[in-house]
């Protein structure tokens, strides 16, 4: 078993390895006591969201998903449906959904907790490329800004369309901990604040993955321009 950024390889075979992410939501929902109001569909959404940017930025292919729901048994279709939204937008319809439902013990908050599981090749190839350049796309959003700013969050829909794209070299989806972070781990080494120029906000949380870094060849920027559509943010790196 290996941990790696935010999942976990399980070998099955000489050739392939099982990829898990997981994510959780909590005081995300319609009950009296949540912090954030929001619908169980949009939750249930988001939350798969992150688990699976997670899965398929490694490389894995998606082929099930587990919930958690600590809410109630009257919200498992709503949140099925944010999933199954969310399978729609990556043209994944049919990857099977199964978990459980705390349904003994009512609690005050919702909860919900999404595992992605998928298979990958051990032996991956990468494309070579001795002018490497970053980029944020989408803008790193949390909590109710979520809701107001949809404009701003990059689509699911354009993350298949980086993991699928010949220019980008890799990917990255930006959790709670931040864009300096998760470039810090992207590159693996530590970096200076100094050390990255860009127009947005290094350390914010990026929510359910609003998101995300990638690598792509420099020479073939105006094309990852194009693919990006509006929500290239470009990271400057001195050296």
């Amino acid at each position: 078993m290996i941990k790696l950024r935010d999942i976990i390889s399980i070998s099955i075979s000489d050739e392939e390895e099982l990829i898990l992410a997981s994510d959780c939501s909590g005081g995300i929902g319609n009950k009296e006591g949540d912090v954030v109001l929001a619908d169980p569909e949009t939750v249930g959404y988001y939350c798969f969201r992150v688990a699976a940017m997670e899965c398929l930025a490694v490389g894995a292919r998606l082929k099930a998903i587990q919930l958690l729901n600590f809410t109630s048994d009257a919200v498992w279709d709503q949140y099925c449906n944010g999933v199954k939204k969310g399978l729609s937008e990556m043209k994944q319809e049919g990857t099977p959904i199964t978990g459980s439902t705390e349904s003994n013990i009512g609690l005050n908050q919702s909860g919900l907790g999404v595992t992605c599981i998928g298979i990958r090749n051990k032996k991956r190839t990468y494309p070579s490329c001795t002018n490497l350049a970053y980029a944020l796309i989408g803008t790193p959003l949390v909590g109710i800004e979520v809701m107001k700013q949809h404009a701003s969050i990059a689509p699911l829909a354009l993350f298949m369309n980086c993991v699928q794209h010949p220019s980008i070299i890799e990917i990255m989806p930006v959790g709670s901990k931040g864009v300096f972070h998760e470039l810090s781990l992207l590159l693996g080494k530590p970096l200076r604040r100094e050390d990255v120029t860009t127009s947005q906000d290094l350390d914010k949380s990026s929510g359910p993955s609003t998101s995300f870094i990638i690598s792509y060849n420099k020479v073939e920027e105006p094309e990852v321009i194009e693919l990006t559509n509006g929500y290239f943010h470009s990271l400057h790196l001195q050296g």
